[in-house]
């Protein structure tokens, strides 16, 4: 794949992500939602993450799984402050 083509491809993503993670965050309240859509609000604020990183990686270089990682564990700790409430 062409980095060109590659860093669109993921701009592309990061601003849908971004986008449904806005909407996400407008029209749904936390303390009412299913567990569906706690899902879904993880998986968009993962994919928003990893892409942000991504974009970032053409600054710095930072190997894939160092991404993945971070973005899991940035996921993990929200998930852990929510169980905590």
């Amino acid at each position: 794949m062409k980095p060109r083509f590659f860093i669109r491809l993921n701009l592309i993503l990061t601003i849908v992500f971004l986008i449904i993670f806005v909407a996400i965050l407008y029209s749904i309240d936390p303390f009412q939602a299913s567990r569906f859509l706690i899902i879904i609000f993880y998986l968009t604020l993962f994919g928003l993450i990893l892409g942000i990183l991504n974009l970032l990686n053409v600054g710095f270089k930072i190997p894939l799984w160092s991404r993945i990682l971070i973005a899991l564990t940035a996921i993990a700790v929200l998930i852990l402050q929510r169980r905590n409430f």
